[in-house]
């Protein structure tokens, strides 16, 4: 099954148990012959059928944008929210039905890119912030490059010499991060307009609910060696993320 359609079956599935709940609740209310006008069962009825509703609407909404149709960017920003709100949910509903964490947060970043890319950004480079983890930079390598990108000697036997020409080309800021907590700092002191984020599924959505009010373009990492260790970019999407971002087109460059 694809991760799309396992997210949407998470979601599917989600519904359903909101469905049910509704259901066995106004059995046992009815069985208990309260009186239907009773505010407080109106109300309970309301919110459920409103929460149901909305869930449904998240599921078209995604399933839509997910198989590349053209949405409103407002919709999918609001799809996108309520996706955020359910997200603790759908997680727990993906271990339940045995599907991989890490499926899920691939299409919830995917749902996120999405977004950004329906929108028409024309920034300054020094409004664009790179982040990376410092697991793109092999371990042998002793120029430790976390405090100060520049201290790479751009060998070619990392990525991180050619973040660096990226660096030197765009005019962009490039940051390399030892983790969430350091990767905030450094969002916070440098108030970017713009992230762009390489790291794994886990990183990415975290990272991505935390500093919900930026915009932030996640963009996997590859870990030929396994996680948080010697991992690989694809510099040419970065740069075409650079390029977006700078008011050019993303599948040109």
């Amino acid at each position: 099954m694809a991760n799309e359609n396992k997210f949407i079956y998470s979601m599917f599935t989600l519904v359903m148990f909101f469905v049910s709940l509704y259901m066995g609740i106004n059995y046992i209310i009815s069985g208990k012959n309260i009186n239907v006008t009773n505010f407080f069962v109106i109300f309970f009825n309301v919110i459920f059928l409103l929460i149901i509703i909305v869930i449904l609407l998240a599921i078209i909404v995604s399933y839509l944008v997910l198989k590349g149709k053209k949405i409103n960017k407002t919709i999918i920003k609001l799809n996108l929210k309520i996706v955020n709100i359910l997200y603790p949910f759908i997680i727990v509903i993906s271990k339940l039905l045995k599907i991989p964490k890490n499926d899920i947060r691939k299409v919830y970043v995917n749902l996120n890119n999405k977004y950004i890319y329906a929108s028409d950004y024309n920034l300054k480079a020094e409004d664009i912030m790179l982040l990376t983890p410092h697991c793109i930079q092999k371990s042998f390598c002793k120029y430790k490059v976390t405090n100060d990108i520049k201290n790479c000697r751009q060998c070619g036997k990392c990525n991180v010499g050619d973040l660096v020409k990226l660096k030197q080309k765009y005019k962009v800021k490039v940051f390399v991060a030892t983790g969430g907590t350091l990767a905030r700092r450094i969002i916070m002191e440098n108030k970017p307009k713009v992230v762009i984020a390489i790291a794994c599924e886990r990183d990415l959505t975290s990272g991505i609910q935390d500093v919900s009010k930026l915009p932030v373009l996640g963009i996997f990492n590859k870990r030929p060696n396994g996680p948080c260790f010697d991992t690989e970019i694809d510099i040419l999407e970065v740069e075409k993320a650079i390029n977006f971002f700078l008011g050019g087109d993303y599948n040109v460059l």
